[in-house]
């Protein structure tokens, strides 16, 4: 097991915790549904491999990533899941993803003939998931152009198809769900489509960890399980319509799985009247004293949060003071007994009775908890506990 004491910031990933929320959804989901998690952006800044793990100890079959690149480090790391690539595959890399038996994303033609032919060239079959556009205009084909693509589908002898899947855009930020109706049923018309050319056996899925939550109809073959796997409710839209629907009583059944903390480096005691950091933006009232955190914004640790965030220390709150730096943070520790030279300082997360919660730091930044996790930097040590 590795040893915390020689970094100055780590993140903790309970593995307790990500087991409940793993049990959880497989407790909501239908007998026949598969869970699959989306791992992509570094496991949502939670770390890719370390969530890989803790998914395998699970029995997940399925990982989804965003690009080649990503598929092959958990490849190159010996998991044996089957990776579904969801971003864009480069024309030029279809043999790569074909030879390493990925399954990817294809929502048009000149994908669909690249695959055709690599996995002609190389004798393997190519594995594609088509992306049906039903609302969101981003990645999908149109239903006007669904047809034509399937009919060149059906010529192919080398691709299979392995799912047909969709993804929503406005389920989460509200709680008026009438658009994610009008993109289920254009959903249930373009699988029509795709059954009446004599397609079959493919994995239908249309769920994020929203959907997964509140709709059991969008369940489908499989769900892709993303932002909550990681104990992060999508929104708190999202929140809310669940507990309307199951009661008070089930706020907690998520729990987050990161922990991010950092170790106090230097403490000193700046005088009434002095600034503090760059800018000179805070001037203080009082003596104050001061403890300076190796940490800052190339961590991931928000700028916006100069002069309003706030850490754990001893379980208090120590406020920010002036500007957060590149690689430093400087905080009042001024009404915080005994605190001492390289304490634990908790940045997300909970001390003694106090919690910090990645949606209170996205509150104070103005972005969302995804955001806020997912930009917290890959040389942040993450270790499983």
């Amino acid at each position: 097991m590795t040893s915390i004491s020689k970094f100055t910031s780590w993140i903790e990933i309970s593995r307790k915790a990500y087991s409940k929320n793993i049990d959880f959804f497989r407790s909501r989901i239908f007998d026949g549904s598969e869970l699959s998690v989306v791992i992509k952006a570094n496991g949502y800044g939670h770390g890719i491999f370390e969530i890989a793990e803790l998914a395998h100890e699970k029995g997940v079959g399925t990982f989804c990533v965003n690009s080649l690149e990503e598929a092959l480090s958990l490849k190159e790391k010996g998991f044996f899941q089957k990776i579904l690539i969801l971003g864009p595959v480069l024309l030029s890399m279809t043999e790569t993803v074909v030879a390493n038996g990925f399954e990817s994303v294809c929502y048009n033609i000149e994908n669909l003939m690249a695959f055709e032919k690599t996995a002609k060239t190389i004798g393997k079959p190519a594995l594609i998931h088509l992306k049906v556009e039903t609302g969101t205009n981003r990645q999908g084909i149109k239903g006007s152009k669904l047809v034509e693509f399937l009919d060149e589908l059906k010529l192919c002898q080398n691709v299979k198809l392995c799912g047909v899947y969709s993804h929503f855009a406005n389920i989460e930020d509200t709680t008026d769900h009438s658009y994610a109706k009008y993109q289920m049923e254009n959903f249930s018309g373009a699988l029509g489509l795709v059954t009446e050319r004599g397609f079959k056996d493919f994995k239908v899925h249309f769920a994020s960890s929203a959907a997964a939550a509140i709709f059991p109809e969008t369940h489908y073959d499989m769900i892709r399980l993303g932002i909550s796997q990681y104990g992060l409710w999508s929104s708190k839209e999202t929140y809310l319509t669940y507990i309307s629907e199951h009661g008070h009583g089930q706020e907690h059944i998520l729990t987050p799985v990161l922990t991010w903390k950092t170790r106090i480096g230097q403490i000193k005691v700046a005088e009434k009247g002095e600034f503090v950091g760059y800018g000179c933006t805070k001037q203080i009232t009082r003596d104050t004293k001061i403890a300076v955190l190796p940490i800052g914004y190339s961590d991931g640790y928000d700028r916006k949060l100069s002069n309003q965030g706030y850490v754990l220390i001893h379980g208090r709150r120590a406020p920010v003071l002036g500007r957060v730096a590149m690689n430093l943070t400087m905080v009042d520790i001024t009404d915080i007994p005994e605190v001492k030279l390289e304490d634990e300082v908790v940045l997300i997360g909970e001390q003694k009775d106090q919690i910090i919660r990645a949606e209170h730091l996205a509150a104070l930044t103005g972005t969302i908890n995804y955001e806020t996790v997912a930009r917290i930097a890959p040389h942040i040590p993450r270790i499983i506990v």
